[in-house]
């Protein structure tokens, strides 16, 4: 999406960055895996149809993602040195995993003195490796983060959110509900149960912004027309 091309997400923990040329190989490493594929419910392609996915990625507005890197501690600071810091990021070595959003239109229109409504649903894949670690806290911190600006960024309340989960996922299962959300339908025929933000707690900003602690850098992330 042309929204986030150019923009970083930092805090103490994670980089998020867009999904760049240079990250199709290590990507595509993860996705010749059957477990991550099953998981996502993806084709296999060949690392040329990885490419030809990333350059359709740039034009899609319909699909949002940001690839996680770990924060490297020797890098130099995102606030003094933006340049270097993204410099230290630009490693497929501290790739972690992907976060992505598609935006559905209203599965019915709106009433006519009401703005029409969007949905976005949420995926996040960290496959295993040295770098992640389950209950380590990464993955809840990559999410919301990433919700955050979204919601900010596309202008959509946190009620906008859903996620579709295999019923034996008890990990991503458990992630969402970590952070609030709660079941909604399950489709027996697909084996997935959607997972949505429940409307008691509707309002425009998520619970954990705002709060001690809390703090998410936005860098300006120009793209490298030579490995980009």
């Amino acid at each position: 999406m042309r929204l986030n091309e150019s923009t970083a997400l930092v805090n103490d923990r994670i980089v998020l960055r867009p999904y760049r040329r240079w990250h199709v190989p290590r990507y595509h490493e993860w996705m010749s895996s059957d477990e991550m594929r099953d998981a996502t419910a993806s084709e296999r392609l060949t690392l040329e149809q990885e490419e030809d996915m990333q350059r359709s990625w740039r034009l899609d507005e319909d699909k949002l993602t940001f690839i996680i890197h770990l924060r490297q501690p020797s890098a130099s600071s995102p606030i003094l040195d933006p340049a270097g810091f993204l410099a230290a990021h630009s490693d497929p070595s501290t790739m972690l995993g992907d976060v992505n959003l598609f935006l559905h239109a209203p599965s019915s229109p709106p009433p006519s003195s009401s703005p029409p409504s969007q949905r976005a649903e949420m995926e996040i894949m960290l496959p295993p490796s040295d770098l992640f670690k389950p209950r380590t806290g990464l993955a809840s911190l990559s999410l919301r983060t990433f919700l955050s600006y979204s919601s900010r960024a596309l202008h959509l309340p946190p009620s906008a959110f859903f996620a579709r989960i295999g019923f034996d996922n008890e990990a991503s299962l458990g992630l969402f509900k970590s952070l609030g959300f709660r079941e909604g339908k399950r489709v027996e025929v697909f084996r997935e149960v959607e997972v949505v933000w429940p409307t008691s707690e509707e309002g425009e900003r998520w619970p954990w912004e705002g709060k001690e602690g809390w703090e998410v850098i936005e860098l300006e992330d120009p793209r490298d027309e030579e490995r980009d």
